[in-house]
């Protein structure tokens, strides 16, 4: 027979081998539910027109703003994802020219409409400012501060993520090898001229081929904006300098000297926009605002690199002062408005312009 003293010391082992791994258990759970406090509250309001699904269908009717977010708050869903799905069921839609030209917003709202709708712009004087405003860049160095800071904050969700979920950053790697289109990085077909950038900021090369290698990787990525932000720096701090001043360039210009400095490749710069839009939505990242200035960095050397050939169709402009503020600025000045106009004619068999 077996010595009893020996069983009651396996079994004490036993039972305090359970006791640290129900610890660790909780441990982890408390670990999970900070980090989801940490990264984002769940939003009652969307969590209940998620669950609504197919239910969330609105009566006909006339609806401004403010009758969206009352019906929203009395059926508990989201006024913002209520208003995008009702679109798609409108028989007349009012908004803003940025809606229509805008490429950062339209993809939001105006990708679902047919091309068999008709589109009348009224007060079109004002539609050149708009178009050019549409695809006209402006950061100052406090931009640049803040840009630096996001990249770091993006340093960290992409660690978490490998922590906790290493998964979904190499599904999203997979997805890069082949071109945008094809994997469902851009939402639609650019030859219908319908796609969120296709036809008017993403050139033919990077909405069909495969993300550069040496994007591809999160890390990577963020290193290479990172050199990107701390160029754009090292040129205001020049133009802020007592020798500096107003300096004005071509993107052709600009471009080079950027590759020169930085080592750093045409080519990835273009795909700059898309591939941060796709990584900030694999990560999940909540509030999104705090990225806007990391994502107009992206912009601006997706369209100085996608433009940078040909007839000028921007200008670079970099001043001491600029929008009457106090921070050295630099300006990607759109300079031809048919990039923001010429895709509706495109995409929309009827587009009428009224001014008074």
């Amino acid at each position: 027979g077996r010595d009893p003293t020996n069983t009651t010391q396996e079994q004490q082992q036993q039972e305090q081998q359970q006791q640290q791994q129900t610890q660790q258990q909780q441990s982890s759970s408390s670990s999970s539910s900070s980090q989801q406090q940490s990264f984002g509250e769940s939003c009652r309001y969307f969590d209940g027109f998620r669950a609504a699904g197919e239910a969330t269908s609105m009566p006909s009717g006339v609806y401004d703003i403010e009758e969206l977010k009352k019906w929203g708050k009395d059926k508990n869903w989201c006024p913002y994802y209520l208003t995008r799905q009702a679109i798609n069921h409108a028989s007349v839609l009012v908004f803003n020219y940025q809606y229509m030209l805008d490429p950062k917003v339209a993809k939001m709202v105006s990708k679902e409409l047919e091309s068999e709708s008709i589109i009348v712009f009224d007060e079109a004087h004002n539609i050149d400012s708009v178009c050019i405003e549409a695809f006209s860049v402006t950061l100052q160095s406090r931009h640049l501060e803040q840009a630096t800071r996001s990249l770091g904050r993006l340093s960290g969700e992409i660690n978490r993520v490998k922590a906790s979920d290493g998964a979904r950053l190499q599904a999203e790697y997979r997805n890069l090898v082949s071109g945008l289109v094809d994997r469902g990085l851009l939402d639609s077909n650019p030859s219908e001229g319908a796609g969120e950038l296709a036809s008017n900021v993403l050139g033919p090369d990077v909405i069909e081929e495969a993300v550069p290698g040496n994007i591809r990787r999160a890390e990577h990525f963020v290193a290479f904006l990172r050199k990107v932000v701390e160029h754009l720096k090292a040129r205001l701090r020049t133009v802020a300098s007592p020798t500096g001043g107003v300096t004005s360039e071509t993107p052709l210009a600009f471009l080079h000297r950027m590759i020169t400095t930085t080592s750093l490749e045409a080519k990835p710069l273009k795909f700059a926009h898309s591939r941060l839009s796709s990584l900030l939505r694999t990560l999940q990242v909540p509030n999104l605002d705090d990225f806007n200035a990391l994502c107009d960095v992206a912009d601006f050397a997706s369209l100085v690199a996608t433009y940078s050939e040909g007839l000028p169709r921007f200008a670079i402009i970099m001043e001491p002062t600029i929008a009457g503020g106090p921070n050295p600025g630099i300006q990607l000045a759109c300079l031809d408005s048919s990039l923001a106009i010429a895709p509706l004619f495109k995409r929309f068999g009827s587009a009428s312009y009224y001014s008074c």
